[in-house]
C-alpha cells in the first residue's frame, strides 16, 4: 500500500504506575505534531491536490458541515462521516453517593468522541506510514550511540499510556 506520510516520534522516560513494568524507569517513542495546518491551509490543500472545487466551494461545504456535525452530536446523536469516523458527544461526572443525588450539576464536563472505523483503524493508519525518529541525524548523539533514524522500529506509547505497545484496538477507539 501507497505510504501517505511520515510519522515522526520523540524518545521519552516514563515511569509507569500500572502494569508489567510499573515503578520502573523505561524509554518509549511518542508521537511528534511538528506542525499544525490551520483550517485555511486546510482548505487549500483540498483545493491545490486535484479537486474540481473552488477554494470558497470547499470552505462553505466544510464550514456548514462542522455547524451541523456540532449540531447533531449536542442533541445526543452519533454521527459516522462514511470512513472516517463516528463523532459523539461524551461526559464526565463527579461521584455521587446514591442514584438519586445524580443530577445535572453532577456533570463537571462534556467532550468529544471520535471512534475510528475500519479504513481509519490503529492498524490500517500504521500501514500507511513511515515511522522515523524526529530530528534523527546522521552521526553521534551526546551518549555516544549513532543516530539516524530507524523507520518502522520502536514502540508506541501514547501520552496517558507509556506501556511500550500500541495503544488501543482497531476499532471503536475513543480518541478523546
Amino acid at each position: 500500500m501507497e505510504q501517505k506520510g511520515t510519522l515522526k516520534y520523540r524518545k521519552i522516560q516514563r515511569t509507569p504506575q500500572s502494569g508489567e513494568n510499573a515503578g520502573k524507569k523505561k524509554w518509549y517513542a511518542t508521537s511528534v505534531t511538528d506542525r499544525e495546518v490551520d483550517f485555511e491551509g486546510f482548505v487549500t490543500h483540498i483545493a491545490d491536490h486535484g479537486s474540481p472545487y473552488s477554494r470558497g466551494t470547499i470552505h462553505g461545504v466544510l464550514m456548514d458541515a462542522l455547524d451541523h456535525l456540532q449540531e447533531l452530536i449536542l442533541d445526543g446523536k452519533s454521527v459516522r462521516l462514511s470512513g472516517l469516523g463516528l463523532f459523539s458527544i461524551g461526559m464526565s461526572s463527579k461521584a455521587e453517593d446514591t442514584r438519586d443525588k445524580v443530577t445535572a450539576a453532577s456533570v463537571e464536563g462534556v467532550h468529544l468522541i471520535v471512534r475510528n472505523t475500519k479504513t481509519w483503524s490503529n492498524s490500517e493508519l500504521r500501514k500507511k506510514c513511515k515511522i522515523e525518529e524526529y530530528g534523527a541525524f546522521t552521526g553521534t548523539d551526546n551518549t555516544g550511540t549513532s543516530g539516524g533514524s530507524t523507520p518502522g522500529s520502536g514502540t508506541t506509547g501514547g501520552a496517558g499510556g507509556g506501556q511500550g505497545s500500541e495503544s488501543g484496538g482497531d476499532n471503536g477507539d475513543g480518541l478523546e
